[in-house]
């Protein structure tokens, strides 16, 4: 398996193995993203933590590479093979889990965006490349000016400057500084996770349980981002919702302030109040190593069709895959795929997840920027379109400045041709962005979960009657089938129904497996 090598933390697995008699669990993970490779990683690091050989992991990936969402892209250009992040796309410095594989697989942090070119002139040289642009901009496209207008522009690289107009603009430091101090308190409440980690004793058998001790982050999940901070309590201004908060929803997870529950605003702005990293070559990479190091058996391009319990008395389970394929006698399944789009039959049915995603393109290109795409003069790194407008993009982001080093950095991205990413929620018209596109590529996905407010609705009870009861959205279960404390089926991605980062799935694969592996008095059902 790739990038297999001896420093790896479990090299000494086969020792363990000699250590005892007793035959090895067997786990089928379903999914090689973050959640299904942390899980694996985890299962064997917990297992040696506790003593006990290692499992047999078997982890089933549908399509032929291990990260999931966490996806990287290349391009030829110049001689030099340009990589750059297709999906889940960076992590801040809090992020302990990633943080601490990216140190202890050495892998190269760079600030994001990190577009990584190997192989410059022929040699086997590598280097990052920069957009040489640190700002961003709020671009109206239908002002009648022609080349629209910016409703917030770019910076003027003078700190002082910028920092007075923002002032200006938003009346005072107030709204910022709210919206800070509550996205502070939402990541502290989310670093409590590690902390529960020391203690073996606790591990949580639903999300419920799990938001249970985290006040913000629980009531975050039942408003909007809009209803939250307009509330009389919150008191943030119109203004700086629309044109701060939603640029950051809308790049993070493409929904505005009005569709994404407040906790999806607190996680999309901590990128903000925090640096923002890559992998350079790839962020998969955290997970394939994570991955490799667990030596688990890999099958990939192998889709799943069924979950079921085995027809013996062993208390086992069977995993049957679309080509007909049977792998049986595992003892714990842990599925870390979103169970909405994988079409997956769990126990003839018993349980599927309804959380929605967002459909959308992402839009690669390299070419040359059109003239009057935008006003004259400066053109920020990262352009986003307004509040609820989503022609002709949602946001571009300048990647790589590609042009001749002779030009100065903004005449780089202005005049020569630049390395952008595009999201939308349709095809984009490349004519109407570009004046020579010299290559593109677009991907279409199910990228992000809709982080839907949970807050109460009225439901009918029978389609019959006229009669409606209160009903509120809770989140997917962790256990969806349990034969004894040490047999079951757990799910992952649960928790993408509450916030999703690549870090949230690592922390949701760590208790899973801890439940799946050891049990608890409360997790029985």
């Amino acid at each position: 398996m790739r990038f297999l090598k001896p420093f790896l933390v479990f090299t000494h697995l086969a020792l363990t193995m000699i250590a005892s008699s007793a035959s090895p669990r067997r786990v089928a993970i379903v999914g090689a993203g973050a959640a299904g490779s942390s899980a694996a990683y985890f299962i064997q690091e917990e297992l040696l933590a506790h003593g006990e050989q290692p499992a047999e992991i078997h982890v089933f990936e549908r399509s032929n590479l291990v990260g999931g969402r966490a996806r990287v892209g290349t391009v030829e250009y110049n001689n030099r093979t340009l990589y750059f992040e297709q999906g889940a796309s960076m992590f801040i410095s809090k992020n302990f889990h990633l943080m601490e594989m990216t140190s202890k697989f050495n892998l190269t942090l760079c600030q994001h965006p990190c577009t990584y070119a190997k192989g410059d002139g022929g040699h086997t040289t590598a280097k990052l490349l920069e957009s040489s642009l640190g700002s961003y901009g709020i671009w109206d496209p239908e002002d009648l000016r022609g080349s629209g207008r910016w409703i917030v522009g770019p910076g003027n690289n003078w700190r002082l400057l910028d920092a007075l107009k923002a002032l200006w603009r938003y009346s005072g430091p107030g709204d910022y500084s709210h919206v800070q101090k509550r996205t502070r308190t939402a990541v502290d409440e989310f670093l409590q996770s590690y902390k529960v980690f020391n203690d073996t004793s606790t591990i949580y058998s639903t999300w419920e349980e799990y938001l249970s001790d985290k006040p913000l982050l629980q009531s975050s999940l039942y408003y909007s981002a809009y209803e939250y901070y307009l509330s009389a309590k919150e008191g943030v201004r119109r203004k700086f919702l629309e044109e701060v908060v939603s640029l950051a929803t809308r790049v993070n997870y493409m929904q505005d302030i009005d569709k994404v529950n407040s906790l999806g605003a607190h996680i999309s702005m901590a990128a903000g109040s925090d640096a923002a990293y890559s992998i350079a070559g790839g962020n998969y990479q955290i997970f394939d190593r994570m991955l490799a190091s667990s030596a688990s058996h890999l099958h990939l391009n192998t889709s799943i069709a069924e979950i079921q319990r085995s027809n013996k008395t062993t208390g086992t389970y069977t995993v049957l895959t679309r080509s007909n394929d049977v792998y049986d006698e595992f003892d714990s399944v842990i599925i870390a795929a979103p169970l909405s789009l994988a079409n997956i039959s769990v126990i003839e049915n018993k349980y599927q997840d309804h959380t929605e995603y967002v459909h959308m393109y992402v839009t690669f290109a390299i070419g040359t920027l059109r003239n009057d795409l935008f006003p004259k003069g400066k053109i920020p790194r990262l352009v986003v379109t307004p509040y609820k407008t989503t022609k002709p993009f949602n946001c571009l982001s300048i990647l790589a400045c590609l042009g001749s080093e002779e030009l100065n950095s903004s005449r780089q991205c202005r005049d020569g041709p630049v390395l952008v990413k595009m999201f939308s929620h349709k095809r984009i018209d490349l004519e109407k962005i570009f004046a020579k596109v010299e290559w593109h590529h677009e991907q279409e996905w199910h990228s992000y979960p809709k982080l839907k407010p949970l807050n109460a609705g009225f439901v009918q009870q029978d389609p019959q009657s006229t009669a409606y009861y209160l009903h509120r959205s809770l989140p997917p279960p962790i256990i969806l089938d349990r034969r004894d404390s040490n047999n079951g089926v757990y799910y992952i991605n649960g928790m993408e129904a509450l916030f999703s980062t690549m870090e949230s799935q690592t922390v949701a694969a760590k208790n899973v497996i801890r439940l799946a592996l050891f049990g608890t008095p409360n997790s029985t059902i």
